[in-house]
């Protein structure tokens, strides 16, 4: 049958005044806001927040500061966020504000002066040198921009070992510190130290201004953080980039490590020895042997990512805690120079880290962020984005909305962070009308994308730099995976350990995710959990792959292969999709189509048009046969009736279901879904609403604004 109507016969309800952000409880569209000096100028604030307001759907901004001259524990700090948080509520925004220790740095020295983080730098000399020189690492983040470093204290000269036929004895006289200093240590070798051939190895030690990771006051600090911002109306606070400060790639691989006394007495705590001497050890191999270098290696990396997890953890309930229940926490914990500089940073929390949707940052592999949106349990993901052109931009805005994901948008970058550099993502038509043709999803999407695969790496083994998987991620596979048609999560193995990946009725479970096929990645060093979890998953609907063997238990030591009945060896990427076609997808997929978990397909396209491209397809969503034309956007979910049981679309011109079409004499935005008690409810932006029978369908619709007023 085919239905058409006059919309000036509706006698609908449409509020007189339209709205044009997203209401509160759905996910939000972000614009990070970076308060640099000009902002604390009279009025710098409120010319930000007028400019937003007026020109832009944004209603979410991210606040930091990027003055490192001020400190966000002064009152100077705690006033002005204050009075720009009430300003900002009076223009429809919400503000989440970073409350990360590292903005307090001075405040925590001038409070703590001996849990500050110190880095421990291993180098190794031939004994005829005379004078060895190790300078500190010039450390920077954007904790720091602009002035571009942390602020080195003090050097010390912590041991020095000499090295005769591959022995080690450290060294009581033959060396002294010459100059110790924040910039560099320097070291006098006397003449006649050992014999030709051999070597020194010198452990300098360089303390920097900014919390030790392990301080035992850290949590404590940050605590006080929220009790001295508990007075302002926050929505929420955020966390960016957390862990020891930024290597760039370098870390115990290359001889520098992370030391404070406290890490000391933690790592004596955890099983292991003297720290300086472990760490040479760790470094060159020397003073132990091979069992004992990878099992101190494994320690310290899984003391690395239970730490930072552990202060991770604590903000999010402190910020729920301070803001209540639904302020929300953001950002990500991902932080770049991708994989190793999140490796001797973080550990590689990000999975732990929790948040209250899956967030990364920059062009972090799409497995990862698509595994986020499984664990934090939100139907969408972020990922923080900036280019120093506008274009890019566009193609991550459509990237992200076909994989499930959202932006939250930083500021052209390179380039000036201030009033005058805010334009083009705030005022661009483009941009505006790519945003607000996404933003419908918003409203549609109760569900996060379908990734029928799970890669899973061995978390110990991808961060040990010794053993012969370093850095193994498992994102090869996981773009092989996609390119085959099959989307697929990337997870760490003590995601296993934790029990959020787990073995449920249907299969291997992870959040709202059932998966169809599980690869496992180099097993080296993983519990029997692992294996058992593995056994289990083979005997369920979740067909198991496995690539490689464990030689090497957590502590380094030999261990017999583990018996995997029904798990198979992986091959390939197209040894899986081989298994998987015809049950998984029996019809032709657009290239633009995407699942969700709960069964819903969504097309988005923006290729050709940074706008949106024409959409005009044929497609079946499960065994039902859909035809439409629509711009940049079709989402759909049906009943068990084959009956639209949710809708959103954009330009939506026509829809055809199996033989019952709806017709439309203009081109409308829209959404349509079911409220908790079964009721329809319905959002149109601009214009009117549908004609029966979708206009029918809903008592009251919402009008969305597609601009700001005066923008349309």
């Amino acid at each position: 049958m085919r239905y058409s109507a006059s919309i000036a016969l509706l006698l609908l309800v449409i509020p007189a005044l339209a709205e044009h952000r997203l209401p509160a409880q759905l996910p939000p569209e972000i614009y990070a806001w970076f308060w640099t000096g000009e902002t604390f100028q009279p009025g710098g604030a409120s010319a930000f927040l007028d400019l937003v307001s007026r020109e832009s759907n944004y209603n979410f901004l991210t606040t930091s500061l990027r003055t490192p001259a001020r400190e966000s524990v002064t009152r100077e700090v705690h006033d002005h966020i204050r009075q720009a948080v009430l300003e900002a509520h009076r223009r429809g925004l919400r503000v989440a504000f970073d409350l990360d220790p590292r903005l307090a740095r001075r405040a925590f020295e001038q409070a703590h002066p001996d849990q500050l983080q110190w880095m421990l730098r291993i180098r190794r000399y031939p004994v005829a040198t005379r004078e060895a020189l190790i300078p500190a690492t010039i450390l920077e983040d954007h904790m720091t921009w602009p002035n571009a470093e942390y602020d080195r204290l003090s050097g010390k000269l912590m041991r020095a070992w000499l090295i005769h036929n591959g022995a080690v004895t450290r060294m009581g006289d033959g060396v002294r510190a010459i100059e110790e200093s924040g910039r560099q240590v320097r070291i006098a070798i006397q003449p006649g130290t050992g014999s030709p051939g051999d070597e020194v190895a010198i452990a300098a030690a360089f303390k920097y201004r900014t919390p030790d990771v392990f301080a035992p006051s850290v949590q404590s600090f940050q605590e006080s953080i929220f009790q001295l911002y508990s007075d302002v109306p926050l929505d929420g606070a955020m966390k960016d980039e957390w862990g020891f400060p930024p290597t760039r790639g370098k870390g115990g691989k290359d001889g520098d490590f992370w030391y404070s006394p406290a890490l000391a007495a933690a790592w004596r705590g955890a099983g292991g020895g003297d720290l300086v001497d472990d760490c040479l050890l760790m470094y060159s191999g020397l003073g132990g042997s091979l069992e004992q270098r990878l099992g101190a290696i494994n320690r310290l990396m899984r003391m690395t990512l239970e730490r930072n997890t552990a202060i991770e953890q604590h903000f999010y309930a402190t910020a729920k805690r301070t803001f209540g229940a639904d302020a929300f926490v953001g950002t990500h914990a991902t932080w770049g120079i991708w994989p190793e500089g999140d490796i001797f940073k973080n550990g590689c929390d990000w999975w732990q880290a929790t948040r209250d949707y899956g967030q990364t940052d920059e062009d972090w592999p799409m497995p990862v962020r698509t595994a986020l949106a499984k664990k934090m349990g939100k139907p969408v993901w972020f990922n923080q984005y900036y280019n120093r052109d506008l274009e890019p931009y566009f193609a991550e805005l459509w990237r992200n909305a076909a994989n499930g994901g959202r932006i939250n948008m930083h500021p052209q970058f390179p380039g000036e962070i201030s009033l005058n550099g805010l334009g083009p993502l705030l005022t661009n038509p483009k941009m505006r009308r790519a945003l607000s043709r996404i933003r419908l999803l918003n409203y549609f999407a109760a569900a996060p994308i379908d990734s029928p695969v799970a890669v899973v790496f061995g978390h110990a083994a991808a961060v040990n730099w010794v053993g012969p998987h370093f850095t193994d991620f498992g994102i090869e596979v996981a773009d092989q995976l996609g390119s085959a048609g099959y989307r697929a999560d990337v997870i760490p193995s003590t995601e296993i350990t934790n029990g959020s990946l787990r073995v449920g009725d249907r299969g291997v479970v992870y959040g709202a995710q059932h998966y169809r096929a599980l690869v496992f990645l180099n097993p080296e060093y993983e519990p029997e959990s692992t294996f058992e979890f593995l056994r289990r998953a083979a005997r369920t609907n979740t067909r198991t792959y496995c690539r490689g063997q464990a030689h090497r238990t957590f502590d380094g030591v030999r261990r017999a292969g583990s018996e995997l009945p029904g798990v198979l060896e992986f091959q390939s990427a197209a040894q899986v999709a081989s298994a998987l076609d015809g049950a998984y997808r029996p019809y032709r997929i657009p290239p633009t189509l995407s699942r969700l978990t709960d069964g819903s397909c969504v097309l988005v396209g923006g290729r050709d048009d940074p706008a949106g491209d024409p959409l005009a397809e044929t497609f079946y969503c499960g065994a039902t046969r859909i035809a439409f034309q629509a711009t940049g956007v079709f989402a759909i979910r049906l009943n068990a009736r084959k009956q639209i049981d949710r809708l959103a679309a954009l330009d939506l011109r026509s829809l055809v279901i199996e033989d019952t079409s709806y017709t439309f004499p203009r081109a409308i935005d829209l959404a349509i879904w079911h409220d908790s008690n079964g009721r329809w409810q319905g959002v149109v932006q601009g214009g009117d609403p549908p004609p029966p029978p979708l206009g029918n369908w809903v008592e009251h619709w919402q009008r969305l604004d597609p601009a700001p007023p005066g923008r349309n």
